[in-house]
């Protein structure tokens, strides 16, 4: 073979090696580590998460457990627009869910038997809490009660700071801002935008949290907004609960506790549906009609800080020329961190992933296996199985 095209093949045989050892941006690296999810290396502490979970009983690790779904996925559908269409979206599928299966059905909020048919999986009660950053070109899928406020408060946070976007006052004087808002498609085919093409093309982001942990955190967190607690608007037991968690939208909007307050909901509705889907499963706004995932990336309410770093730089290595790279604050605040880790004096979401430990050990397994059916999507998304029951050693 001539000399020449040895030199030839050995150049290109060093340029192949240089760019495949190119650095990629550390949202994008994984490694497995022994609490099963697939994280960042840029968690240092990724190890020691761990080692921390083998050390703690049965019930802390209950709640404590994070998703075994990997931190950068590939979605692989788009989420339909009706899920997130505030014009369109129909509630009579889940209030004929509702009548049928929980109003009507004698078996509810009595213990599981082997012999019972568990009920389908609850239609959605309110839209999926879509957001649109169109500057740094993601969406971000806001599932309630997942530190989903502490990552748009920081991107909004940043972007004020930097002059990037502004807010304003809507007509009823409540503030708005440009930053990152309500995903509206009707709005953006006016503007001659598609929607589905876009779901494609940017970056779709979302949060997580452990099924055990944000149900017991929906009991207290809709609890805490009603403004009546005597009569009818007592707080039920957590194990009538676990086995009816649409119990406070049903009481609430049975004896009024809730009144007229902000939240989800047109406001003449006077927020019927506030209670319901502060606790409904998560799976629909994650996935489309057929069942794929509709996400690239995904934050863990338990391990929120390295997570939300890993967020960041996606987003930066994704962002448009001449934008600068969004930094996240020494001191950023945790929002909405809950009457529980508040109580306890925790201010960290690490620290708050066992916090309501204690209602399950209270409670017993009877809570955990109500549960399971209710949540029985987002535990096969998220990968988890229905614990068993504890043994003597925890």
């Amino acid at each position: 073979m001539d000399r020449s095209i040895l030199v030839y093949i050995l150049l290109a045989f060093i340029l192949l090696k240089q760019s495949s050892a190119k650095p990629r941006p550390a949202a994008l690296r994984e490694q497995q580590v022994n609490d099963g999810a697939s994280v960042s290396p840029l968690n240092s502490t990724a190890i020691t998460h761990g080692d921390t979970l083998k050390s703690k009983d049965y019930w802390e690790r209950l709640v404590g457990t994070p998703s075994k779904l990997s931190l950068t996925t590939k979605k692989k559908g788009v989420l339909p627009t009706w899920k997130y269409n505030l014009r369109k979206f129909d509630v009579v599928p889940f209030q004929a869910w509702l009548r049928k299966y929980s109003l009507l059905d004698q078996s509810v909020g009595k213990p599981p038997t082997s012999s019972r048919t568990p009920p389908p999986q609850p239609p959605l009660s309110y839209i999926c809490g879509v957001y649109l950053n169109p500057t740094y070109k993601f969406i971000f899928v806001r599932n309630r009660k997942t530190a989903s406020s502490t990552f748009l408060t920081v991107i909004k946070t940043f972007m004020l700071e930097k002059g990037l976007c502004n807010v304003t006052r809507d007509a009823d004087g409540l503030p708005q801002n440009n930053c990152i808002s309500r995903m509206d498609p009707e709005e953006l085919l006016r503007e001659g935008r598609d929607p589905d093409a876009m779901w494609r093309d940017y970056l779709v982001i979302t949060s997580s949290r452990n099924p055990w942990a944000r149900a017991a955190s929906g009991y207290q967190f809709t609890f805490d907004e009603w403004h009546r607690r005597d009569g009818g608007c007592q707080q039920p037991s957590f194990l009538q609960f676990c086995r009816d968690p649409f119990i406070m939208g049903k009481l609430s909007n049975l004896f009024s506790c809730v009144g007229r307050r902000e939240g989800v909901g047109p406001r003449n509705e006077g927020h019927w549906n506030f209670d319901f889907c502060h606790v409904e499963p998560a799976a629909a706004c994650m996935m489309d009609q057929e069942g794929r995932l509709v996400v690239d990336f995904l934050i863990r309410y338990e391990r929120l800080d390295e997570d939300m770093q890993a967020a960041m730089e996606l987003i930066n290595s994704r962002r448009p020329a001449g934008l600068p790279p969004i930094v996240i604050p020494q001191t950023s605040v945790w929002r909405k961190k809950g009457t529980a880790a508040t109580q306890e004096d925790i201010n960290s979401t690490d620290a708050a992933a066992y916090v309501y430990a204690g209602k399950y050990r209270e409670c017993g397994y009877d809570c955990v296996e109500a549960l399971s059916s209710f949540y029985a999507a987002d535990l096969k998304l998220f990968g988890w199985q229905q614990p068993k029951p504890p043994t003597p050693e925890d």
